[in-house]
């Protein structure tokens, strides 16, 4: 994904910058609920759910709902992305592109299901 506009790349690098969003990037390689990654990575929650906004508005973490048959829905988070790319184009100005994750099991299998149901 690109990022070309200039407060999108600047929300990127902040994010980055920040050494408890490198550290919940590194812990997010399988999805996590917010309070698992409070404690892996020894962060206040009120700080982590921030750290975790700030990393998807930079398009690097996803989040993923289990849906449980008792009907409580849980929320985890997991690194949506394999590196980011910054270069330089021809006119000078830096291009930021967020090479995404390969796609993930339960990935193709909410795409399946969202097939199967635009069939029904």
């Amino acid at each position: 994904m690109a990022h070309n506009d200039a407060s999108e790349t600047q929300a990127l690098f902040d994010a980055l910058a920040d050494p408890d969003c490198r550290h919940i990037l590194r812990v997010l390689d399988e999805p996590l609920p917010a309070k698992e990654v409070a404690s892996v990575c020894d962060l206040p929650q009120t700080s982590t759910y921030r750290k975790l906004e700030q990393l998807s508005e930079a398009d690097l973490v996803a989040e993923e709902t289990e849906v449980r048959a008792d009907g409580h829905h849980a929320t985890a988070y997991v690194r949506d992305c394999d590196g980011v790319f910054v270069g330089i184009d021809g006119d000078g100005a830096l291009e930021v592109d967020v090479l995404p994750a390969e796609e993930r099991p339960s990935d193709r299998l909410a795409h399946l299901w969202s097939r199967v149901s635009e069939e029904l």
